[in-house]
């Protein structure tokens, strides 16, 4: 009965989403304006003179675009409780980057406007979209499930530092406490491999209907559950299971794998990109991949050419389908043209729809090749698909030239099972990545520049370890898929 009201109190702003159609532009206009009125009196509006500021063409000719690094200095005067540095008002609240772009510590606020209008706000319309879509829904019926992050620490000018999901985790409002599963003190254990301990007996016994995070950590856990129990098969245990919320990572390595592990073929899988910088978009089809932006939650979008890196922002009105953008956003928490470091392909601009292509730091490129992430994840799916085998995790890196081998990239591949033919694995992967970037495939031809892709098989769970032994054990908390520097890489092998 509580699933019928529910998606008649959310069918009133699945109508204003429905706006997004047609109005984006204007919408968009608003949300900057709403955002420079708001910090007029701020330092940095103090210093960019917002008071004077009366349209986007103003705006983007006075603010530069942002790095973390050309930001830090107003985030550690906030970090020492300095009110009206880039938002107005103090902000108690700074979620700690998950470090899945520089090794160093990122500190991004999180206001309490930014709190309600992106994160909550957010996780409301995931559920009035998954409701929209499905009629037969009985979400209400039963318990979400999630993993959840460690607590947050207070800084010792009484500040909340943490991962952005332990702190959503630690401010939960009391009703959604009583549906989520586990309790929330195991949810706030740090160590993954105790909390997984815990949580077990807790939830198997739920009727649990909804899970939500990154699949990686799922996929450990629901491993974990199957040795427990004796059931490969996890309908027997949550019969009623139907949705899982996913984000993160890409989900086709993951798709089949959760598929098997819920034959009943009544799990819905609904894909979001929130980040700690806000909460950005979701599926509104479940056959689209392609992620509908949100256009009203504080944030102003813009957008950079990421084949022409020295062009100047452009707003979203601009964008063309199919192009790939870095993602710039002003937002209520302060953050001013900030470059988030993901790449978007817009797959529509009617309404206005995007797929995680990659990271502007998280590519390959020993020699012009540009194998971005998306590349990768098509690759490699494509190989476990051709090859019959499940890959549950991996990571790449460059391996230079010496003076008598030519460079090579290097693959760490974790399988649910070891393929039986690996080179036939390593030389479809080697074909498909040819296929998806042709700069790729003009090095790799007759090897002038790049030999074959290297493959080595990781042994089972060890990015899970590795995680542990760095103390990564956040829910947000992953691996770059690909990354320059060997350094990850290097450790991660001496683990195997």
């Amino acid at each position: 009965m509580i699933t019928p009201l529910a998606r008649l109190f959310f069918s009133n702003r699945i109508r204003q989403i429905e706006k997004f159609n047609t109005s984006a532009t204007e919408i968009q206009k608003d949300e900057l304006q709403n955002l420079i009125t708001e910090a007029r009196r701020t330092d940095f509006g103090k210093e960019y003179r917002f008071n004077e500021i009366s349209s986007y063409q103003q705006f983007a000719e006075r603010v530069p675009e942002q790095s973390y690094e050309q930001i830090q200095g107003y985030v550690e005067r906030m970090l020492k409780a300095e009110p009206d540095v880039l938002w107005p008002g103090l902000v108690k609240w700074f979620a700690q980057s998950s470090g899945t772009t520089d090794a160093k510590s990122k500190f991004i606020p999180v206001s309490e406007e930014s709190y309600r209008s992106m994160h909550i706000k957010g996780g409301a319309d995931t559920i009035a979209m998954y409701l929209h879509l499905n009629p037969k829904s009985k979400f209400f019926s039963g318990r979400s499930l999630a993993v959840g992050a460690g607590e947050t620490s207070l800084n010792e000018y009484g500040l909340h530092i943490g991962m952005l999901s332990g702190m959503l985790n630690e401010r939960m409002n009391p009703f959604v406490k009583m549906v989520r599963v586990p309790k929330h003190e195991t949810c706030m254990i740090g160590d993954f491999t105790e909390k997984m301990d815990k949580m077990i007996p807790e939830i198997i016994s739920k009727n649990v209907v909804s899970f939500s995070g990154i699949p990686s950590w799922y996929q450990i856990l629901f491993s974990h559950i199957t040795e427990v129990t004796g059931k490969s098969d996890l309908s027997e245990i949550w019969p009623n299971m139907e949705l899982f919320i996913h984000g993160g990572v890409s989900f086709d390595p993951y798709r089949e794998l959760f598929v098997k592990m819920f034959p009943s073929k009544k799990l819905n899988f609904l894909e979001v990109f929130n980040a700690s910088e806000g909460f950005f978009s979701m599926q509104n089809d479940f056959s689209d991949p392609g992620m509908l932006l949100m256009l009203d939650y504080g944030t102003f979008y813009e957008f950079v050419d990421i084949d022409n890196e020295n062009t100047a922002p452009i707003p979203l009105w601009e964008v063309k389908v199919g192009k790939s953008y870095a993602m710039v956003i002003s937002n209520n928490s302060g953050l001013w043209r900030y470059n988030i470091g993901d790449v978007v392909t817009f797959t529509s601009v009617n309404p206005y729809k995007i797929v995680i292509s990659g990271r502007t730091k998280h590519f390959l490129n020993l020699c012009g090749e540009e194998l971005m992430v998306g590349n990768a994840d098509a690759a490699i799916t494509g190989a476990a698909e051709a090859c019959g085998v499940h890959v549950l995790n991996y990571t790449a890196t460059v391996v230079p030239p010496t003076e008598h081998e030519k460079a090579r990239h290097q693959w760490l591949i974790e399988f649910k099972e070891p393929p039986s033919d690996p080179v036939r694995f390593q030389k479809t992967l080697d074909k498909l990545l040819c296929d998806q970037n042709s700069d790729y495939e003009s090095k790799r031809k007759k090897n002038v520049a790049l030999e074959m892709p290297e493959v080595v098989i990781a042994r089972q769970n060890l990015f899970i370890d590795w995680l542990v032994k760095h103390g990564k054990t956040g829910g947000q908390q992953k691996i770059p898929r690909l990354q320059q520097k060997r350094d990850i890489m290097d450790d991660l092998l001496s683990m195997n």
